[in-house]
């Protein structure tokens, strides 16, 4: 082979080499495929009645041992409580603790190459852990929606999520439109990293059977936040988003629907790092 050749051969690996040197952001079985995330979630509804503001308030911490494993449209993954602690607070009465006996069983689903996900398996969780566990919630929300292709620092992309469904004894569904845009590297525990800045607006409803009394709420938030991605890996390592809005609430004992204020902080990060 001659030098001209030689050259011309390795131009043509660079450019190759160029062209996707990016690993593509998309879902598949990630390394390592099996982990532990650690979920933590402050929501307050602020009710005005009669004058009055009462604050009723949820907090708390979820661990989830997560696998994953090859499907035919992108992977499957199997989500399963090994701890949760947390506490609903109410003006009215004494605060309500869960734990992780509220949980039984895991949350079954596939997400496609960008994020959409079909549940095939829903955990059995009591009506107090409901709001915190939500096998829809988890399913269509825990992970970003991803494009599906290489991405550069700039590039920008929308994700529309948009579900509805029963479970533990009511009703939940959301429509949410979500821009993603690669804002650039970071190092966390000698891990290189993308960072991608979120930002959106979701309207949300949710009816539950409590006491035999139908209640339900519906809100529009805003939301703004950030995921951390492993792009070597193929792996969300952290994800936090701070939600605010308003909406109604309404109870069979009320004449009309009551205005809410809503405002949630969530953080999801990958244990060890």
């Amino acid at each position: 082979m001659s030098l001209r050749s030689i050259l011309v051969a390795a131009l043509a690996v660079l450019v190759s080499a160029c062209a996707g040197g990016s690993p593509s952001l998309e879902y598949g079985v990630p390394t390592p495929d099996a982990v532990r995330y650690t979920y933590g979630d402050t929501t307050t509804i602020s009710v005005s009645v009669m004058g009055q503001n009462l604050e009723m308030a949820q907090r708390g911490v979820v661990d989830y041992a997560v696998t994953f494993s090859p499907a035919p449209s992108g992977v499957a993954i199997s989500m399963s409580v090994s701890r949760l602690e947390g506490t609903l607070s109410q003006p009215m009465g004494a605060p309500v603790r869960i734990d992780t006996d509220d949980v039984e069983g895991a949350l079954v689903f596939a997400l496609d190459r960008e994020g959409n996900a079909v549940i095939t398996e829903h955990p059995d969780v009591s009506l107090e852990a409901s709001q915190m566990v939500s096998g829809l919630g988890l399913a269509h929300s825990f992970f970003p929606g991803l494009p599906g292709r290489s991405v550069a620092v700039g590039d920008m992309w929308t994700d529309t999520v948009s579900y509805e469904g029963s479970e533990n004894g009511g009703d939940r569904a959301e429509t949410g439109v979500y821009r993603y845009t690669v804002v650039g590297d970071t190092v966390v525990s000698g891990r290189r990293l993308l960072k991608i800045d979120v930002a959106g607006a979701s309207e949300l409803s949710a009816t539950l059977n409590v006491q035999g009394m139908s209640v339900s709420q519906r809100s529009e938030v805003e939301v703004e936040g950030w995921v951390l991605w492993d792009a070597q890996g193929g792996l969300m390592v952290e994800r936090r988003s701070v939600a605010s809005g308003s909406g109604t609430a309404s109870v069979p004992i009320a004449p009309g629907p009551i205005p809410i204020q809503v405002r949630s902080t969530q953080h999801i990060r990958l244990q060890g790092t």
